[in-house]
């Protein structure tokens, strides 16, 4: 039985579905360097065991062309980063055989048997979603799914604003809302907001993600959410 550390990113742009087999690198928030190195488990070790609420995912694989054939590289893929379940402690939210995303950058990346895997916490998994579209995605827990709305191409002069100018925007459109989250006394609180409402949330929190006809959406907690709009 194995049990591995945690490691996490507060905001954290997810472009890609699958990890590169030893090392990764990347960039936080901040813009500061970032390399995660995969825990190679030895080759007699057939079996990891999640302990408490951890959950361990298999890793999707995938490799995608462009429309002329040629391969993309991982930092250029647009899928979320997604896996199977298989061992899921004492997880109540994920069961085996469930296909999840989680953060990039979260839980403990392993090598067992050439297979990558990682190990999160039940907290750290985003969402189940069963097809390569995250507008698809069910959020776990207090977690919202927001449909981010278009960037402002123009200031308020008229303008036209160059692509590195423009202001990330703080609204968006809520697609799907998870569940809810147990509080002190165990009993699940439902989030108040529902599917069709326009929300403004804060500033680089959450989880980004690039969906199809590259519609950008971020994953919220609902404490990330400052206010409905109507």
């Amino acid at each position: 039985m194995l049990q591995a550390g945690h490691l996490s990113a507060s905001h954290t742009r997810v472009c890609g579905c699958q990890l590169q087999s030893r090392k990764l690198h990347a960039k936080s928030s901040r813009g500061s360097a970032v390399v995660r190195a995969a825990t190679a488990v030895p080759s007699q070790y057939k079996t990891v065991s999640p302990v408490g609420d951890r959950v361990y995912v298999k890793v999707n694989v995938s490799e995608e062309k462009t429309s002329s054939g040629l391969l993309l590289p991982v930092s250029s893929q647009k899928k979320p980063t997604q896996g199977e379940v298989v061992g899921a402690g004492t997880a109540k939210a994920v069961k085996n055989g469930d296909k999840v995303v989680y953060s990039k950058y979260a839980g403990t990346e392993l090598k067992v048997q050439g297979g990558d895997f990682v190990l999160l916490k039940e907290e750290d998994v985003i969402g189940v979603l069963n097809s390569t579209d995250i507008a698809q995605l069910l959020p776990l827990g207090d977690r919202i799914l927001v449909e981010v709305a278009d960037e402002e191409d123009t200031t308020e002069g008229g303008l036209l604003m160059a692509g590195s100018s423009k202001e990330k925007p703080t609204l968006g459109t809520v697609v799907a809302v998870g569940s809810g989250k147990a509080n002190e006394k165990g009993d699940v609180v439902k989030p108040t907001l529902n599917k069709g409402d326009t929300v403004l949330y804060q500033k680089y929190s959450g989880v980004d993600f690039e969906g199809q006809n590259e519609k950008q959406y971020v994953v919220l907690k609902e404490n990330d959410i400052l206010a409905a709009l109507a």
